[in-house]
């Protein structure tokens, strides 16, 4: 039996596909039409899902939407009447968003021939990422928590599942919502709802949460019950919708808004420090009450405010949580996998035989369509050709290699940036080895190369740390796995000058685990890099540039190197490399600003 999932019309749309409850691919919609948490409906997600399986469209048993639309029809009717005349704009932006939804059937059998023997369910969407995280972990029973903006009507959901059930204690609703709160802040520092708040989470140790933490605290406050309430008059965002966040109260709190996120001053930092701190003391609020409320010892994480990774750090080290796990696709891509594993196991009932261990469920590529990107990106014949720009400094040459992670390994150790494209490709927000750029972690120079030459991006972005799972305790404080990137630790004192390019302002690093049985390339990388260097870390960040998706092609991954100040692309066993002394340097201040430029536009169109 085939069960596909998927998400659309809001951000990040995405599909999954399991085949008798075994999971055979995920992927985000953004990575074929290359722009960045698009929402739109996921017909190349959908067809390749359907290409690994084996299968047409219309051979699917079940689909399975991430909304019921039929959710909170009679609360709408009472918000729209409470805030009336006011909640008229938000009556039209919301017909107009939901107006595609009726018609998903018909989209369906128009964009993929899906016919009607297909049965067409409605999920949902806080029981798709509570399934995504619970139904798909090695845990019995454990404690559930999703936040993000909003589902149907439900901000928040605090729960806890138990085999193949899921029981919802208490929710809060529209429009109480940590994640509307934190996407006011994104917009009011000038960065993108839905695409810029792990922009203000990085920028947030540069700054002092105590000048406007106590405002923070009274826009967003703890209740008795475990929850959170909103003061909303502070905001638009519940009669207006977006991009009306504001209310005039919120600005003489805070002052004027931000109209670029580029060079942040200390107001912007302080303000993000703040709005960070009082999510982080939400979190570990509802944390602490489900701890108490379950007794359990385990929970499982997901919605798009699971995402901050500061928050979930605190909640394994200052909860009484021993175990914390977390979708690494815990945005609404991972609703997609979620409603796949709701219909299996909750509703029809099927015993739970699939264990989420790993993240790599993207697409893969074969060395025959490496050597065709080359030649076509690079328009050469001939293994080691030089070929390129005009000059001797602007070639590349390549050949295959025996050992890649041995020669990646090396390069990195020299100082060289590299591009390291492999396998299948990771599914969620965060690169996780298949498609990185890496940098040796001992060069603090390389924090800003990086970002400046590289990313094109903020300097205040960190990088994170990639660490043998048998090496994390020997740099952070606690040796507890994190292989999706997705909880923070503090470096311990004596690694800060050793690690100094993946260690935060704040001394802390958003850690990436690599395992040896679900990564053994990456990990062997990183095991060579130790071997020269006596350190078990490499440097790792995700291969795109601001403003773009993760690359999914060798011809996304080869236009990238060709026009960023990477030094080397590794495709599997297939090795590029710039004829230059450093790719990264090579850009003049004139160029840098008209790509920083051209970055900024393409982030700002998100």
């Amino acid at each position: 039996m085939y069960i596909l999932g998927f998400n659309c019309y809001a951000h990040d749309a995405a599909a999954a596909i399991i085949r008798d409850g075994e999971m055979l691919g995920l992927v985000e919609e953004e990575r074929f039409l290359r722009k960045k948490h698009v929402g739109d409906f996921p017909k190349n997600a959908i067809q390749w899902c359907c290409d690994i399986a084996g299968i047409e469209p219309k051979d699917i048993d079940h689909i399975v939407y991430y909304w019921d639309p039929s959710i909170g029809k009679w609360e709408r009717v009472w918000h729209v009447l409470k805030y009336f005349p006011k909640s008229l704009t938000l009556v039209k932006r919301r017909w107009n968003a939901e107006t595609p939804m009726k018609r998903l059937r018909q989209t369906l059998r128009d964009e993929l021939g899906v016919t009607e023997q297909t049965e067409l369910h409605f999920a949902e969407h806080h029981a798709c990422h509570a399934a995504s995280t619970f139904l798909t972990s090695p845990f019995d029973e454990a404690a559930i928590m999703t936040i993000d903006a909003i589902g149907e009507w439900e901000s928040t959901w605090l729960g806890a599942g138990k085999g193949l059930d899921l029981t919802c204690f208490q929710t809060k609703k529209f429009p109480h919502s940590v994640g509307l709160v934190y996407g006011t802040f994104t917009e009011f520092l000038g960065h993108r709802f839905n695409s810029g708040e792990g922009k203000v989470m990085g920028m947030a140790p540069y700054g002092d949460p105590n000048r406007y933490i106590e405002a923070c605290r009274d826009v967003i406050k703890t209740t008795d019950d475990g929850m959170f309430e909103v003061d909303l008059s502070y905001f638009e965002y519940h009669v207006k919708g977006r991009p009306d966040w504001f209310s005039p109260k919120f600005f003489k709190a805070f002052g004027p808004r931000f109209e670029s996120s580029n060079d942040p001053d200390q107001r912007a930092m302080d303000i993000a420090a703040a709005i960070q701190q009082r999510t982080e003391e939400v979190g570990l609020h509802m944390a602490n009450w489900l701890q108490k409320k379950t007794g359990l010892k385990k929970i499982c994480l997901a919605g798009g405010v699971c995402l901050n990774s500061v928050m979930n750090g605190r909640i394994l080290m200052e909860t009484d949580f021993e175990d914390v796990v977390v979708q690494p696709a815990a945005n609404d891509a991972g609703t997609a996998l979620g409603a796949c594993y709701w219909l299996w196991n909750n509703q029809m009932r099927k015993p739970r035989t699939y264990t989420f261990d790993h993240a790599y469920f993207g697409p893969w590529y074969e060395d025959h369509q490496y050597e065709q990107a080359i030649n076509e990106k690079l328009a050469i014949g001939a293994e080691g050709e030089f070929v390129g720009g005009a000059s001797e400094d602007d070639k590349v040459e390549w050949q295959k290699v025996d050992d890649a992670p041995r020669r990646a390994a090396e390069m990195l150790a020299e100082g060289k940036i590299v591009a390291w494209f492999q396998d299948r490709m990771e599914m969620g927000p965060r690169a996780l080895g298949n498609r990185s750029i890496l940098g040796d972690p001992r060069r603090d120079e390389n924090k800003d190369i990086i970002n400046a030459r590289v990313k094109f991006r903020e300097g205040f972005r960190p990088f994170a740390p990639s660490v043998l799972e048998d090496k994390t305790g020997e740099y952070f404080v606690t040796d507890y796995k994190s292989p999706y990137m997705i909880l923070v630790y503090d470096v311990l004192e004596e690694k800060k000058e050793v690690i100094p390019a993946v260690t935060h302002v704040d001394g802390t690093g958003r850690v990436q685990s690599v395992s040896k049985k679900h990564n053994p390339r990456y990990y062997r990388l990183i095991e060579e890099f130790e071997k020269i260097t006596g350190v078990a870390v490499v440097l790792n960040t995700s291969f795109n540039i601001r403003g773009k998706p993760i690359c999914n092609t060798p011809e996304d991954a080869i236009e990238c190197f060709l026009t960023t100040g990477m030094d080397a692309l590794f495709l599997g066993d297939y090795m590029l490399v710039k004829k230059t002394e450093s790719a990264a340097k090579k850009f003049t201040d004139e160029q840098l600003q008209e790509i920083h430029a051209a970055a900024m536009a393409a982030d700002n169109e998100v």
